[in-house]
């Protein structure tokens, strides 16, 4: 049974999934996995006949607390200040905004339509107000699930909440020090992090309305409580034993009182064997993904297998984006839980899969003259996949070119094989059919006691400089006979 249906198999009453999204930075491919699990999810439920709501947020109360480093000379003094009250890199809007549509968009494309929610809106329309004022009446509840999870005394001065400053506007530098029923002291310290300046100013302000912000393991149990979820997934970073999703469920059921969603963890991609880190140059980001794979390979690279197994995928120099085309190929033939994992990766109407290898169309791609034949096998959409990975990401063993002039290399070839391209180079004006031409080009090696490696060597050298290629008989055909002709007879002298 597919992962998505077993999971779902017992489940009763009205549903409410949620996922959300830091703003913060690039979107890479990694961000889609989560986003993708929730909507087969919500895809299948529907499915069931079951009432169910799809939330997406977008974590924009979230401080900047980290910036790449074309970012450093910009907005580096907005550090502490929240994601939503920044600048944009460039253009209009918020910083928040600038990255908030990429991901969007991305998610537009992939057939992803829930209804998205951004979490500076859940404070500052008071969405959160009742959640807000809980925690503080309730402070210390949630002081004794910290302290229990984290073996560490939390001290009674401390408040589950920080505020934006009114004087400098940060809110990752603050420290509520007490709670009044409406209004909280707080101090904006100059060193309480590291990574940002407080302005040392003390008031007393109110924490609803947008005046304040919950800790994101509290703010995430506040979503659960709020909504209320009753699915939500997590990656395996923040699902690990005592992690942030252990925290949010205690919180939501010893401090709110409220019901756990349905735990879900998702394991990390890997490339290499290791964690894809874009720091480290390891994966690539969600728009690079989909323009090399499409929407349908996208989703289907992030459910195919159980969440919680690690999926190798290593985009550069290897043949991981043609073997997600080969398995979803097969997966379209398939009986089992793999066509499951293609028809919840369909966007809109189904796709109709053509049966040429993505290899063989990579080849396709880059001989000339074969536009007819692209178009013949149905290939037409997936041919521009095919161009990005063999400009971006395939090795060089799967790269060629036809030389526009005599390639040194022929000058290796040996007086048998130099009789083999002059015997071909008479015959080539034969033949029509890749297929007859393929045949003939055996049976003229054979006839001269040569071998077929040695024979295909010398096409190769001749044409595009290498000892390895394509079908050389598909390339042949794809190229104008003369030309052909000419530089056969010219690498046999």
């Amino acid at each position: 049974m597919f992962w998505a249906d077993e999971f779902l198999q017992d489940i009763k009453g009205d549903q409410v999934i949620n996922d959300s999204f830091t703003p913060s930075g690039m979107v890479h491919m990694g961000s889609l996995k989560g986003p993708v699990i929730h909507d087969a999810l919500y895809k299948v439920l529907k499915e069931k006949g079951i009432s169910v709501t799809f939330k997406y947020g977008f974590d924009d109360m979230d401080v900047i607390d980290g910036l790449a480093p074309n970012l450093q000379e910009s907005h580096s003094k907005y550090m502490g200040v929240p994601l939503f009250l920044a600048p944009a890199p460039e253009g209009s809007g918020s910083f928040a905004d600038y990255f908030r549509e990429r991901m969007q968009n991305l998610l537009e494309e992939l057939d992803i339509h829930p209804t998205f929610y951004r979490t500076s809106e859940l404070y500052n329309d008071g969405t959160f107000n009742r959640a807000i004022r809980y925690v503080l009446d309730h402070a210390s509840k949630v002081r004794n699930v910290y302290s229990e999870i984290y073996k560490k005394q939390i001290p009674d001065t401390w408040y589950p909440v920080q505020v934006i400053c009114p004087n400098c506007g940060k809110l990752g530098t603050t420290k509520v020090t007490g709670w009044n029923n409406d209004t909280v002291t707080f101090a904006c310290e100059k060193n309480l992090v590291k990574w940002a300046e407080g302005c040392d100013y003390t008031g007393e302000v109110s924490p609803f309305d947008g005046g304040a912000k919950m800790p994101w393991k509290v703010e995430w149990a506040a979503k659960w409580w709020t909504f209320p979820v009753t699915i939500e997934g997590a990656g395996k970073d923040h699902a690990s034993a005592g992690g942030s999703y252990d925290v949010a469920m205690k919180l939501v059921n010893d401090v709110f009182g409220g019901k756990q969603p349905q735990k879900l963890a998702y394991e990390f991609f890997l490339s290499g064997g290791k964690k894809m880190s874009s720091s480290k140059g390891l994966g690539i980001t969600g728009e690079e993904l989909l323009e090399v794979l499409g929407p349908q390979r996208s989703r289907f690279l992030m459910i195919k297998s159980p969440p919680n197994q690690a999926v190798e995928f290593t985009p550069r120099e290897s043949d991981s984006i043609s073997k997600v085309f080969d398995d979803y190929q097969h997966a379209n033939k398939a009986k089992d839980e793999k066509k499951r994992a293609f028809e919840l990766a369909q966007v809109g109407s189904v796709e109709k899969v053509p049966s040429v290898r993505f290899t063989t169309l990579a080849q396709w791609v880059q001989m000339p003259n074969m536009e007819a034949q692209i178009k013949k096998e149905g290939l037409e959409e997936w041919a521009p996949y095919a161009k990005v990975w063999i400009e971006k990401y395939a090795p060089e063993s799967e790269k060629f070119e036809v030389k526009k002039e005599l390639p040194e290399i022929v000058n290796s070839l040996s007086s048998e094989q130099r009789q083999f391209l002059a015997t071909v180079a008479e015959e080539l004006h034969q033949f029509k059919d890749a297929d007859e031409l393929h045949k003939r080009l055996y049976e003229v090696a054979t006839g001269m006691g040569l071998s077929s490696k040695d024979a295909f060597s010398a096409l190769y050298k001749a044409l595009i400089g290498k000892d390895h290629g394509p079908k050389a008989a598909w390339l042949i055909i794809s190229l104008d006979d003369k030309f052909v002709k000419e530089r056969f007879l010219e690498s046999s002298k």
